[in-house]
């Protein structure tokens, strides 16, 4: 049962982690407070990865 324990502790400990590294990306979305605090997990993490591959489409394209 101890185990269990520790592998619940651990889970919780990575899941927390997880979360805090998405508020972490969302506070850098270039959108309002109040529209950051809409967004869930995962539209966090779509917007998220909008946001960079049009950085990196547009980066790309100005450097040809």
């Amino acid at each position: 049962m101890v185990s269990h324990r520790s592998t619940k502790g651990a889970s919780k400990a990575r899941r927390d982690h997880i979360n805090h590294e998405i508020r972490n990306m969302r506070a850098l979305l270039p959108v309002t407070q109040e529209d950051q605090e809409r967004l869930s997990y995962l539209h966090s993490m779509s917007a998220i990865c909008a946001y960079i591959r049009k950085s990196v489409t547009l980066k790309t394209s100005t450097s040809l």
